[in-house]
């Protein structure tokens, strides 16, 4: 069973750090539940304003990655690591950084294609069906129906993916899984 206790803003201790970990699972599987369709997802800027924060949060993961990976060479060096079946540490952390290495390749690569996605999805509206009105959006005004929309706009004015904020990975070290296109970028 899993424990949802909130996890304080700032972690200051283990149990806390964990707890911030366990939260990142349960707003993953409530976003799961929520995105299965009406009445909690049903606007073209609810969708564009999940990939936009899921992409920010991807980004983040790469530092996350890097300082697990930097705490366990720190209690190394510093002789603090212990192994239960005395394996040699110095392997474990090796194939342990390589492993990390490599999700952090796949995280920069999914915030990639997650911003792309989101980026491929600005313009898309809702159009009034039987039953349904058109988004508000599409007239050219936002009304208090549309603030995801607004806030998307004012959150995400540039892709996460804009060089000045992330460099692609190198070529030789994207994966084969992960497709990158380029970003759509107006020629000057």
């Amino acid at each position: 069973m899993t424990d949802h206790r909130q996890a304080p803003a700032t972690a200051r201790n283990d149990d806390q750090t964990a707890d911030l970990a366990s939260n990142l699972y349960e707003h993953v599987r409530q976003l799961n539940d929520a995105t299965t369709g009406p009445p909690s997802l049903t606007l073209p800027g609810t969708a564009y304003t999940i990939l936009g924060n899921l992409s920010a949060a991807t980004y983040g993961l790469d530092q996350l990655l890097d300082q697990i990976n930097r705490f366990f060479l720190r209690e190394l060096q510093a002789d603090r690591l212990g192994h239960d079946q005395a394996e040699d540490l110095a392997d474990v952390l090796s194939r342990h950084g390589q492993a990390l290495a490599e999700a952090r390749q796949h995280s920069r690569a999914l915030c990639a294609a997650l911003s792309d996605a989101q980026s491929t999805i600005n313009a898309v509206h809702s159009r009034a069906t039987h039953g349904r009105e058109a988004s508000p959006a599409t007239d050219g005004r936002t009304r208090v129906d549309d603030v995801g929309v607004a806030a998307a706009a004012n959150d995400f004015p540039r892709p996460i993916t804009d060089p000045m904020l992330l460099a692609p990975p190198p070529a030789g070290e994207r994966s084969r899984f992960i497709r990158i296109r380029p970003t759509n970028t107006p020629e000057a």
